[in-house]
């Protein structure tokens, strides 16, 4: 095939047809018993799963129909003749209309969910009550993690993980830890390197240059042990300049990078499957397919221990690309070609497969290659890298979210374009006849004798000769109003709003808002997940130190990731304001007053009430429980020191802290003798003290009586 051009799809399939060694009704699974890569197999699996005759144009489809694209659309929105190669239909110049009600569902199923992320609270619940202190940290940390740190990338890879899932009707994430290095150059003295060796004093300057020429060979392997990206040749270098001349600069790599990630993945192009996968973690292979610039290709030999050798034949690799399934739709170009050419991007693949070891011991295997150099220059397999996955805990690291769940098939899931197909021609449809019949009763066509051709030309201001009188007249124009057609509108956009649950006056309150809870359920479950995946990177990579220092706990990470749920709930009814309303003061006025056993955390009901108000509030306003309890103590006891200097305290009305300030303060004055003797002594203190105690009873009767106004007996009797 060595005569077909390389980017052809005829040279594509030849070459994927002599790569596929084992029939294709053939049940043995080579890879699976193989401690090899298996290049050769792993690319014939990649074959079959990209030609699953159920995905062949579904992507193409689904983007035309969102972005509303067809072959000879022209930019005026008419039909022209010259664009569609043929006679159009009703006449030259008709309305050709990009109606995009596929996208507009699409970006509301986006909002929906993206409303959702921002008005759902997070929850860590702990298996065991005595991990609920841990519990509490992680959800801060987590917390910090990705709305701080993460951010904004967390909430980019998420939004396209949404309009993945609303327009191709499933959509994959990988969760991964990103270590990345950047070289740093650093001056190197005499001093310095006699410091690290313990050599110091006057006598640095005159033994080192020795030492070095005697010891290079064990300088160069201390250094590479400090830092392993750097190359033997260069250090040789370096180390000889500082003998010569007492200084020198090096560059040593230093992490720039060291955080947990997560990666949308477009379905049928950055993630496929074989086939007959049921469900991603049950698949024999998963591939996740990426392209990097020859610079990226260099980082990652460094960072993640990547073949060099491979990596300088695949820089030869740069431009070809086999997504000849993927063609798709620009949405800003509006054409049926790829959105990137994939010039000098470098295509790899990384495949995650389920293997056994020599002794029958299943893991999770990691093979990274190229589509297009399998074999090195002696014919070995050629990849950069080919490990278990150690980090994964027997899982792939990559999940799957779906829009539906109508089989246990993933590419079962349509998206949005899929169904509103149809919907969208007829509403396209109506939306051409309108136009044209605007068209025909604005300037109707013109009566005229056959005789009078094709010479009559009107306009503004002109003067038209006629024969004989009522030679020439306008046609009627059609005698049925367009109530038809925006009837045949109101009745599309209703069907569409009543499946998707987008809001409709036409519709039920209830009807919409089941819709829209299934679909916020379904996405804030997978997320949870995410999460989670999340979390065990972080125990498996993440610092310690970090974890203690954002908790205010000086804790380590706790290792045990199966002691912890994390859930994200959200109710599509917040969204109406009153319904909020009437909730908070459901619990406010009846629930809360009933609780005379303590059993509501006061605490967690304010932060529901603040979050309803505005979901940024708890965050800006509220403190944790034992910085509050510090911030009170820290007030009463300066309250007691304003006193004892003889000033007026602060009185307070119905202070709802009231019954913990007087348990402070008589903690205070226990502990402190100067208070006790001045309480004895001093009448205007003891008199102040005696304002102060009385103004806080006053609030701790004022709520027991409120109490027992509504029960009708005192609570604690």
């Amino acid at each position: 095939y060595g005569a077909l051009p390389r980017q052809s799809r005829a040279y594509i399939l030849l070459r994927r047809r002599i790569l596929l060694e084992v029939p294709a009704n053939s049940t043995e699974d080579k890879i699976l018993h193989s401690d090899e890569p298996e290049i050769s197999e792993l690319n014939a699996e990649l074959y079959r799963a990209s030609s699953d005759r159920r995905i062949n144009n579904r992507v193409k489809e689904a983007d035309e129909t969102r972005f509303s694209y067809w072959t000879g659309q022209t930019s005026d929105g008419r039909k022209h003749t010259s664009n569609q190669q043929k006679q159009v239909h009703p006449w030259e110049g008709a309305s050709d209309s990009r109606i995009l009600l596929a996208d507009e569902y699409c970006d509301f199923y986006v909002s929906l969910l993206d409303g959702a992320d921002t008005r759902c609270a997070l929850n860590v619940n702990p298996v065991e009550a005595a991990d609920a202190p841990n519990a509490a940290g992680i959800q801060i940390y987590m917390g910090w993690l990705l709305n701080t740190w993460l951010a904004p990338s967390w909430e980019d890879e998420l939004e396209l993980v949404k309009q993945y899932t609303a327009q191709y009707g499933w959509s994959g994430v990988h969760t991964t830890w990103n270590r990345s290095y950047q070289n740093i150059p650093k001056t190197l003295t005499l001093e310095s390197l006699g410091k690290f060796m313990g050599i110091e004093g006057d006598s640095v300057t005159e033994s080192l240059p020795a030492i070095l020429a005697q010891q290079s060979d064990f300088l160069v392997d201390v250094m590479l042990a400090q830092s392993p990206g750097l190359k033997k040749s260069e250090i040789k270098t370096r180390i000889k300049e500082l003998g010569e001349n007492g200084k020198t600069t090096i560059e040593t790599p230093a992490i720039v990078a060291d955080h947990p990630e997560i990666v949308a993945l477009k379905p049928y192009s950055e993630i496929l499957f074989p086939p007959e996968t049921r469900g991603i973690q049950r698949a024999r292979m998963v591939f996740r397919r990426d392209s990097y610039t020859v610079a990226e290709l260099e980082d990652l030999a460094n960072a993640s221990d990547w073949d060099s050798e491979w990596v300088d034949e695949v820089k030869k690799t740069a431009g070809q690309d086999n997504r000849w399934w993927d063609r798709g739709v620009s949405a800003v170009a509006r054409t049926a070609a790829q959105v990137s050419d994939g010039q000098n991007m470098v295509e790899v693949v990384h495949a995650y497969s389920r293997r056994l070891d020599k002794d029958g011991v299943p893991g999770v295997y990691q093979t990274i290659f190229s589509p297009f150099h399998d074999r090195d220059s002696s014919g070995s397999e050629s990849y950069a890298k080919h490990e278990l996955v150690t980090e994964a805990a027997g899982k792939y690291p990559i999940d799957v979210f779906t829009r539906e769940r109508t089989s246990r098939e993933v590419i079962e899931s349509r998206g949005i374009p899929e169904i509103a197909a149809t919907w969208q021609s007829e509403y396209k449809a109506q939306i051409d006849m309108l136009f044209d019949r605007s068209n025909l009763e604005t300037l109707p066509p013109l009566k005229v004798p056959l005789r009078y051709g094709n010479r009559i030309s009107i306009g503004p201001g002109k003067q038209i000769s006629e024969q004989r009188p009522g030679d020439i007249s306008f046609m009627d124009p059609p005698k049925k109003g367009p109530d038809v057609a925006l009837k045949n509108i109101e009745a599309i956009e209703l069907r569409g709003d009543r499946y998707f649950g987008r809001p409709n006056p036409a519709l039920e309150q209830m009807t919409s808002q089941l819709k829209q809870q299934a679909q916020v359920n379904r996405w804030l479950r997978f997320k949870g997940s995410l999460i989670r995946n999340v979390w065990e990177q972080v125990q498996r990579f993440g610092s310690d130190k970090e974890f203690g220092e954002v908790t205010g706990t000086g804790e380590p990470i706790p290792k045990d990731s199966q002691k912890y749920n994390f859930a994200l709930s959200y109710d599509i009814r917040e969204l109406d304001s009153e319904f909020t309303q009437k909730q908070l003061k459901a619990v406010s006025e009846i629930i809360v007053p009933q609780d005379v056993a303590g059993s509501i955390d006061r605490r967690k009901l304010v932060e529901v009430q603040l979050r309803a108000i505005n979901p940024t509030f708890p965050d800006m306003l509220m403190v944790n429980q034992d910085q509050a309890n510090q911030a009170m103590f820290n007030e009463v006891r300066q309250e007691l020191a304003q006193m004892s200097l003889g000033n007026q305290p602060n009185l307070v009305e119905s202070d709802p802290t009231a019954e913990a300030k007087m348990q402070f303060a008589q903690q205070i004055i226990e502990s402190n003798p100067k208070y006790q003797e001045q309480a004895g002594s001093d009448e205007q203190f003891q008199e102040l003290l005696q304002k102060y105690f009385q103004n806080l009873q006053m609030s701790v009767m004022q709520k027991q009586n409120a109490q027992i106004g509504r029960l009708g007996v005192q609570p604690n009797a």
